[in-house]
């Protein structure tokens, strides 16, 4: 697994929003960061794009205004002509990333 880490969570949003196929962001508590990220790749490799921060951005979707490029959180889904609404999947717990990869990711 290769490791992408984004600037800010601006980038992994407009990573999303350009996306065809990938439309929800997962969101991991992880020690004293949240991890936010999105799982891509190809047929023989698999990609973490991720962004992390101090403090939980809040609500329960991530909103794109395409017209003015604001992101913010919302505990629901917008139906606006000009807002995305994208999912933030809480995960509780998880083996798909392994201590050894969740501490690399730490050290990044």
């Amino acid at each position: 697994m290769k490791f992408v880490q984004l600037k800010t969570i601006r980038d992994l949003v407009m990573l999303v929003a350009s996306s065809p196929t990938m439309n929800v962001l997962q969101h991991l508590h992880n020690g004293g960061d949240h991890l936010y990220f999105i799982i891509g790749g190809t047929l023989s490799e698999i990609f973490l794009y991720f962004v992390k921060e101090k403090s939980s951005l809040g609500g329960s979707f991530i909103t794109y205004n395409t017209y003015t490029g604001e992101i913010s959180s919302s505990e629901k889904l917008m139906h606006e002509p000009n807002i995305n609404s994208f999912p933030v999947v809480e995960i509780e717990n998880q083996d798909l990333l392994p201590e050894d990869l969740l501490k690399k990711v730490n050290d990044l």
